[in-house]
């Protein structure tokens, strides 16, 4: 009697870790095969009190992690940004995937990466470089980039003109690499003023008078759980409350942390889909 029972907690369990196991496989090919690439189109709009002109549209694009073999998804990122009929586009860093040997992800070229990017330089297109860029080394993404156009922008600020309306926009070096700002651009008064930071820990160093500061870095956790988010973050500065979304943090400071469009080490997501984000700025009470 008592080694039949032990034979059916045997058979139990043994059924209940092979149903586990298939879980965790389909879970696996879903966050691989599915959502990993599953771009979410999201919008958010800003109101400031400086702005005089017509409602502007900027496509804001963060953490593209471009491995071998992605040139179709770089594309398709091209395409849905035109669609979206920006006025500007602003790039947040991290390019190039992972780091260099990794045996996880193979990193496309800084010139192929730009390559792809070239079109969307048909518009005013201004960009910051992430931490893995300058463990690739830094020089060679950001004259790939200005080599096709972009506006490499840390430490330096320049006016974006939207119908005889100005607009600033000013940017800093990855606090992720360096964990000091260096130069910081400053607003000028009755202009609105945009900061691209590849990290949130950038909003600690935006100045008086920014509008909003703009960043990735954290893929929005990149593997979350339902219900509850982000359970890890990759920057001790930035807590996984601030992984993704608005935030309005002290001082009346207000940063958007985008979830980016690629991955870290893995190639996976998980309740966590890419985002391509498209800011829109509006006259009105802030």
């Amino acid at each position: 009697m008592f080694l039949q029972k032990v034979k059916e907690y045997w058979r139990l369990w043994h059924r209940l870790f092979l149903v586990m196991v298939f879980l965790c496989i389909l879970l696996l090919g879903y966050a691989a095969l599915v959502e990993y690439h599953w771009i979410e189109e999201t919008e958010y709009t800003v109101q400031s009190a400086d702005w005089r002109g017509r409602e502007v549209k900027l496509a804001v694009l963060a953490d593209l992690h471009a491995r071998q073999g992605d040139g179709a998804y770089l594309d398709d990122i091209v395409n849905r940004t035109l669609a979206m009929k920006p006025d500007a586009v602003l790039l947040l860093g991290d390019y190039m995937a992972s780091h260099p040997g990794s045996r996880f992800a193979t990193s496309m070229p800084a010139r192929e990466i730009a390559d792809h990017l070239k079109p969307l330089t048909a518009l005013p297109c201004y960009a910051v470089l992430g931490n893995h860029d300058y463990v690739h080394g830094s020089a060679k993404m950001r004259a790939a980039l200005q080599g096709i156009g972009m506006h490499m922008m840390e430490g330096r600020r320049e006016r974006l003109d939207i119908d005889g309306a100005p607009l600033d926009i000013g940017g800093i070096r990855c606090l992720f690499t360096f964990r000091t700002p260096g130069r910081i651009p400053q607003p000028q008064k009755g202009v609105p003023f945009i900061l691209l930071s590849h990290s949130p820990y950038g909003t600690s160093f935006a100045p008086q008078g920014t509008l909003i500061t703009l960043s990735g870095h954290t893929h929005g956790g990149q593997v979350c759980l339902p219900f509850i988010g982000a359970v890890f973050s990759i920057d001790s500065h930035v807590p996984c409350s601030r992984s993704s979304g608005a935030h309005v943090l002290s001082g009346h400071q207000l940063e958007y942390v985008s979830r980016g469009l690629g991955s870290s080490v893995l190639p996976i997501r998980f309740c966590c889909r890419p985002e391509l984000l498209l800011l829109r700025i509006r006259g009105g009470k802030s």
